[in-house]
């Protein structure tokens, strides 16, 4: 029988899915795992919801680790916040070989299934790197900074430790709007994830102008050497999707 798994877009949801998908393809039946909330059921597979069950996700996350490696679960969790639909099954297709081969896994570059999920990790740890050095904070009355993002990939949680390394003392939010989550942090505290809110309507109130971001623009736009401007080079380090909320590239309001 085919079946087709629907679960919760989020490590914990595609871990239990995981979880249930071995049940089932040791009963013999064929698996696909979508995560998230748009799948259409068809005629051609029996669809199952899966609710997520923390006790299922912490054995799959556990065994992955004893089993295959501590990196080969870094490798699956970065994989998890991919944006490809397929990236589940990518995921049980690594571990298939991963349960068979142990840590040798991460290096069968041989192996399409191997090379399959690198490439989903390789994409979410490049996003994560750049938003480190692309992120742009504004500063709110009272002193608390503000960063607004817009990723491809569910990277939030990959920015909490450097910016909390970073910026330890300090209030700051950075808010990925196409998600509708943020990641909070009091000063001297740890952070906390804010869930299923518009965060930026609620802080509307408490931002303010600021004469920096104007100076910083002016230094932006006037530090570049005309004949070696390189428009295509420039796209290829610096995406489209990145330049939307960083400060030089915003239009001044009139």
């Amino acid at each position: 029988m085919n079946i087709t798994l629907v679960c919760e877009d989020s490590f914990e949801g595609i871990m239990t899915a995981v979880y249930d998908a071995w049940v089932l393809m040791n009963e013999g039946h064929q698996v696909t795992i979508f995560s998230g909330t748009h799948y259409a059921p068809t005629f051609f597979s029996e669809y199952r919801q899966v609710s997520t069950d923390m006790e299922k996700a912490d054995k799959v996350a556990r065994s992955i680790r004893i089993k295959i490696s501590p990196k080969a679960y870094v490798m699956v969790y970065r994989a998890c916040m991919h944006y490809a639909v397929e990236k589940a099954d990518i995921i049980v297709n690594f571990l298939k070989v991963g349960y068979r081969q142990g840590a040798e896994v991460i290096r069968m570059l041989h192996n399409p299934d191997v090379l399959a999920l690198m490439e989903l990790d390789r994409k979410v740890a490049n996003e994560a790197h750049n938003f480190k050095g692309f992120l742009r904070f504004a500063e709110l009355k009272g002193g608390a900074l503000f960063g607004k993002i817009e990723p491809r990939c569910d990277v939030l949680l990959l920015l909490e430790k450097h910016f909390s390394e970073r910026f330890p003392k300090e209030n700051w939010i950075i808010y990925d709007e196409k998600r509708k989550k943020a990641l909070a942090h009091p000063a001297d505290g740890e952070c906390v994830m804010v869930m299923g809110q518009n965060v930026e309507e609620r802080i509307a109130a408490l931002q303010k102008a600021d004469e920096y971001e104007d100076l910083w623009k002016v230094f932006f736009d006037t530090i570049g050497i005309e004949a070696r401007k390189n428009p295509k080079c420039q796209q290829t380090n610096l995406p489209q999707w990145y330049r939307k909320n960083m400060t030089e590239y915003q239009t001044p309001e009139k």
